[in-house]
């Protein structure tokens, strides 16, 4: 019997493809019912998106000696910018800080509201308990959403001055130490996540 010795690349490149289509597709089903049950796409311009870097009053404190991002309410919105203007291409941006360690309350309402600030790749960000360091492919074990709907998918990059944004609302139910991380196949691996803490 003769051996089909194109095996081995026909099952590498059905891994390959399977990866790339939970990374853009799949993500919709996990959840309350997919990301666009409860939330909403958006549209914003540069002025608009800079808006999201003004730190509130109340309710938030950042540290940037600790690059730390701390939530003090019980009903919170995350504003998170993929690839912002003072960071790398593989970052996100937080009221100013790069890939900052989020610090949140068990049983908060937690709102991401995630916009992609790239201008030529799509991004998404998904909160999981896989810690780095994350491989360049097979992202499937690492970006389980942690929470039900904690994740948004995949959004297009700017567009003639518009930027695409998303948001998801989760409960973060349990207390530890998990990660957000762009859930597009390369982009953990190339530095794009930061820690996510629930504390009691």
């Amino acid at each position: 019997m003769k051996k089909r010795k194109f095996l081995p690349g026909v099952l590498f490149l059905i891994v390959g493809i399977g990866t790339m289509v939970f990374a853009f597709g799949g993500m919709y089903w996990f959840g309350n019912g997919g990301v666009f049950s409860e939330n909403s796409s958006i549209t914003l311009n540069a002025s608009s998106l800079s808006e999201l870097e003004t730190v509130p009053s109340t309710g938030v404190i950042v540290d940037a000696k600790t690059n730390t991002v701390e939530f003090t309410g019980s009903k919170i919105i995350i504003p998170i910018i993929a690839s912002p203007e003072n960071g790398p291409m593989y970052s996100f941006g937080i009221y100013g800080l790069v890939n900052p360690t989020i610090v949140v309350r068990r049983s908060t309402e937690v709102r991401l509201l995630f916009v992609n600030g790239d201008n030529d790749m799509y991004h998404g960000v998904v909160v999981t308990a896989g810690a780095p360091p994350y491989p360049y492919m097979g992202m499937m074990m690492f970006d389980s959403p942690a929470f039900g709907n904690s994740f948004v998918p995949p959004l297009p990059p700017e567009s003639s001055g518009k930027y695409t944004g998303a948001s998801a609302i989760f409960d973060a139910s349990q207390a530890g130490s998990f990660y957000y991380i762009c859930q597009v196949p390369g982009h953990a691996a190339d530095g794009m996540y930061g820690r996510f803490l629930v504390e009691n």
